[in-house]
């Protein structure tokens, strides 16, 4: 069996017939300004980057559906988990079509493994780890970052997809907290909590490893020094890299304990 298979991110006839049309997220016509090539280059990796981000999102909430399933979740927090799988599925979309604007064929690797995510230990555990460290860490980092980006670029379609990804993200900020807030407010729920020091040993661990994560390719990084390099960059989403490094520092240190505190767990 193979260890890797390609994807392509493409659209079926579907995507053109009248009714089918209605339903799905429409891709933008990005229309970008000329680029030097090194800079083409680095802005189309990082949109494929965002894209093969996103499409593990997708894969990420199925399994956290399929926890929810199993654990007997109230019927809204499984059509939210839907809501979010879906969600994640448009943003794959929407920045290969960056990527595409950008040069890119289409297509993505992924190790089986990225895509196959194995149950590990009860539900209740495991749905406890992925609240504690996708969701109350990563998502909260990821939409803090978004926000960042968001700020710090010039108007463009590049931008306006990041736009419309971030309202989608505070939902994906928002659950890992709330569904521990009320598991701790409720001792016979269908999440059994296991107090306040798990939690804490969770979020922390979540958080030392993210902290040890090279968030910016060293080669964009390199082009945010020249100034003409940067300013091409920007023009195509792509924020500069020493700010977009310390928000990211900033938002684990910070941001996921904001979050946690407004539910009454202190870090």
């Amino acid at each position: 069996m193979t260890s890797a298979i390609s994807l392509a991110f493409d659209r079926s006839p579907l995507a053109r017939d009248r009714f089918m049309s209605r339903l799905l997220r429409p891709l933008p016509v990005t229309r970008r300004a000329e680029l030097r090539e090194d800079v083409l280059v680095a802005a189309r990796q990082n949109w494929e980057a965002r894209t093969r981000s996103e499409y593990r999102g997708v894969m990420i909430v199925r399994h956290f559906h399929g926890l929810l399933v199993d654990l007997n979740a109230p019927t809204d927090v499984q059509e939210l988990a839907l809501l979010m799988m879906l969600q994640e599925q448009q943003h794959a979309a929407l920045c290969m079509q960056a990527a595409v604007e950008l040069g890119a064929d289409g297509t993505l690797s992924f190790h089986l493994d990225e895509l196959q995510l194995a149950r590990h230990g009860r539900p209740d555990e495991e749905l406890l780890r992925m609240l504690c460290g996708t969701y109350a860490t990563g998502e909260v980092v990821a939409l803090a970052l978004i926000r960042h980006a968001i700020r710090v670029l010039p108007p463009s379609p590049f931008r306006d997809i990041l736009r419309g990804i971030a309202r989608d993200e505070v939902l994906h900020a928002r659950i890992g907290p709330a569904l521990l807030q009320q598991a701790r407010e409720d001792d016979e729920g269908w999440l059994p909590y296991p107090g306040d020091d798990v939690i804490r040993r969770m979020v922390r661990e979540s958080m030392e490893h993210m902290l040890t994560r090279d968030v910016v390719e060293a080669e964009e990084e390199a082009l945010f020094q020249d100034v003409e390099a940067a300013a091409q960059l920007r023009s195509v989403g792509i924020p500069p890299s020493t700010a977009f490094k310390k928000a990211y520092e900033r938002a684990v240190r910070e941001d996921v304990a904001r979050g946690l505190a407004r539910v009454g767990i202190v870090l």
